[in-house]
């Protein structure tokens, strides 16, 4: 969160100062809510029951394809989102609460804005998991970020998606960047 160590309470802020601190807590919800989103949506995602399908063709995909979404696992991106946001809602509250009492901060339920935020970078990297990340069937199982040694060496190996442009990790880092300046965008358009 924001804070400022020359002693002023938020309501000493100036309207800019509010403003550029509720901006950078929507940048943190977006990042996080994001970050947690993807990791809920793929650990528990494979759960499910059902096959996922590709968000870019709808087509029956292996649990563990990069791209490859499912009811159980949007679900579960919802519910990381909400949980950054609700621990953001308790963190301010307990912080802020006299401010938001009085009117100096706006009061805004950053539960919901978490969960959307959430939902939308689980999707932004679903996206791009099944568009700029392969993901290959290997042994009859999902498989992904395989080296070119690796891919040249086998070759019982089937792409199921993607190209091999970006790795997990640059993945994850494309899509948080992603939501974060959509929180960014999004929080200036309604100031």
């Amino acid at each position: 969160m924001a804070y400022y160590f020359d002693g002023r309470r938020p309501e000493d802020l100036s309207i800019a100062e509010r403003r550029l601190m509720t901006v950078l807590i929507w940048a943190y919800i977006g990042f996080y809510a994001c970050c947690t989103a993807d990791t809920w949506a793929s650990e528990i995602g494979t759960l499910s029951s059902d096959w996922p399908v590709l968000i870019t063709t709808w087509k029956t995909v292996p649990p563990g394809t990069n791209g490859g979404i499912s009811k159980l696992g949007l679900m579960s991106s919802f519910a990381g989102g909400a949980t950054v946001g609700l621990a953001a809602d308790i963190a301010l509250w307990a912080q802020y609460f006299y401010a938001f009492r009085s009117g100096a901060l706006p009061r805004i339920p950053y539960v919901t804005v978490g969960s959307l935020l959430g939902t939308l970078g689980s999707v932004i990297d679903s996206l791009l998991g099944a568009t700029v990340q392969a993901s290959f069937l290997v042994d009859k199982r999902a498989v992904s970020d395989l080296t070119a040694a690796e891919l040249q060496k086998r070759k019982d190996i089937k792409v199921i998606s993607g190209s091999n442009i970006l790795s997990n990790n640059m993945v994850n880092v494309v899509s948080s960047a992603c939501t974060t300046a959509a929180a960014v965008g999004l929080i200036a358009l309604l100031m």
